[in-house]
């Protein structure tokens, strides 16, 4: 009979692990899959009977193929009285745990499991999801009123997928995150800790497919590599900039922009889902930077922080009344031209920023404008004259990561948290008011440019 024992390093600290939340992530091969189901099965017979119940989860029922066929591999030999389920997917002991495998792909799942009880909890490929708001709801089912049960979440992942930058955030992975094994301590939030597992670790395997090292060795795309090979979190495969975004180029610790500098801001609004707003200024080189953001966001992510418009334009005058003592001029704002709309309303979002002392200019957001300032931004980092500075985090979680477009490749997916890349869209083709026409002047000075003072538009 084959035996099964967990390999000293990840495989170990997985499941001896005592914090209710735990990730095990690194590179392929680490035999994340295996130890996930021995974190369920090594519970079994400890006298819990029918209170100890899991269920294990993956992002569509396909995917549960081979976890079940692994189950299947192993429990038939440790458990051989155990039953499987084949119609309804789960496994029961005669003893009475029981352990299901079930999908589930958005939060609206969540209400097939609701008022259920699983003090296990497990997620196969955590990076699958496109946002972790099925996982956090799931949380709520992890409990149990049998006195003495342990109860846990537990997870495995590489990375790579849609979900690569909710699980890096929530898990602090990455260049200048949590090291491997420290645990994360929220106020009001359980322990959460994620525990690196490398393929050279797994001996069994290194031994039994000696090829397969190789297979990722020989990997022609360097971010893919990087992934699979060494567990790199600072990369981002499948996002729409993969392989035109560079950290160690295109990110850089903030200084002070000259006020000799252009300098200008946009926004792209928000309410019930985040806004934007980001200032911008260009040496006398060309080179643009991101240098200040503005971000309206809630306690989950692509949440908006439910902010009026007068309450953000307080706070943009507060910031921007320091910037005119240090002799910065801001004459150029750009925001999406839905807020000038006032359908339904006594005044539009633009006028209430005005009357805050705001003023806002519609930015080029005709037909083909998302297409066209994806290239722009794509132009700008590939020459090196867009930069990042270290402080604007949101920028730096959601940009970076976006997906493209199921519908159309030349765009990031619109259904993600887009709202930082739409503003620097705005902001960085502010010279642009159609495919083939220059209207605004990066200078502003001409006398012969009038604004409408209803809604602060360009009139030429």
């Amino acid at each position: 009979m084959a035996r099964w024992a967990p390999l000293p390093g990840a495989q170990f600290r997985f499941l001896t692990c005592p914090t209710f939340e735990a990730l095990m992530h690194g590179t392929r091969g680490g035999g994340k899959t295996d130890t996930l189901l021995m974190s369920f099965a090594m519970h079994t017979g400890k006298g819990y009977g029918q209170h100890w119940r899991g269920v294990l989860f993956r992002l569509t029922y396909p995917q549960l193929a081979d976890v079940v066929a692994k189950s299947r591999r192993w429990f038939t030999q440790f458990f051989p009285e155990a039953k499987f389920n084949k119609a309804e997917h789960y496994w029961e002991w005669p003893t009475g745990e029981m352990l299901f495998f079930r999908y589930g792909a958005s939060e609206d799942d969540y209400w097939n499991y609701h008022g259920h009880e699983y003090p296990w909890l497990g997620f196969e490929e955590l990076t699958n999801w496109r946002d972790l708001s099925f996982y956090e709801a799931m949380h709520s089912t992890c409990r149990s009123s049998f006195p003495g049960m342990p109860r846990m979440v537990r997870a495995t992942c590489n990375p790579f997928g849609k979900g690569h930058g909710a699980v890096k955030e929530r898990f602090r992975l990455g260049e200048g995150g949590v090291p491997s094994g420290q645990v994360i301590r929220n106020e009001g939030e359980k322990p959460r800790v994620a525990i690196r597992s490398s393929i050279f670790e797994n001996k069994v395997l290194l031994a039994n497919d000696p090829d397969y090292l190789a297979t990722l060795q020989a990997l022609k795309d360097p971010n893919r590599r990087k992934a699979w090979l060494d567990g790199d979190w600072d990369i981002h495969v499948g996002s729409f900039l993969e392989g035109v975004w560079d950290v160690k180029r295109h990110v850089v610790e903030p200084f002070a922009i000259p006020s000799s500098w252009k300098v200008w801001k946009s926004m792209d609004w928000g309410y019930a889902r985040p806004y934007a707003v980001y200032w911008m200024a260009m040496d006398p080189d060309g080179v643009h930077y991101i240098w200040r953001e503005l971000y309206g966001i809630g306690e989950k992510p692509n949440e908006g922080s439910r902010e009026d418009a007068a309450k953000v334009a307080r706070k943009i005058r507060a910031i921007e009344e320091h910037d005119e003592r240090l002799g910065y001029e801001y004459r150029l704002n750009l925001a999406d031209p839905a807020i000038f709309s006032k359908i339904g309303a006594d005044r539009s979002i633009g006028q209430i920023f005005r009357e805050g002392g705001v003023k806002w200019m519609e930015a080029w957001n005709a037909k083909g404008s998302r297409v066209n300032g994806a290239q722009e931004i794509i132009r700008l980092l590939s020459e090196d004259r867009l930069k990042v500075f270290s402080s604007c985090k949101h920028w730096l979680r959601t940009v970076p990561a976006l997906p493209p477009s199921d519908d159309n490749p030349e765009d990031v997916d619109t259904d993600a948290e887009d709202h930082a890349w739409d503003a620097t869209r705005y902001g960085v083709m502010r010279r642009r008011r159609s495919p083939d026409e220059e209207q605004i002047s990066a200078d502003l000075d001409e006398p012969t440019k009038k604004y409408d003072d209803d809604t602060y538009r360009l009139r030429v």
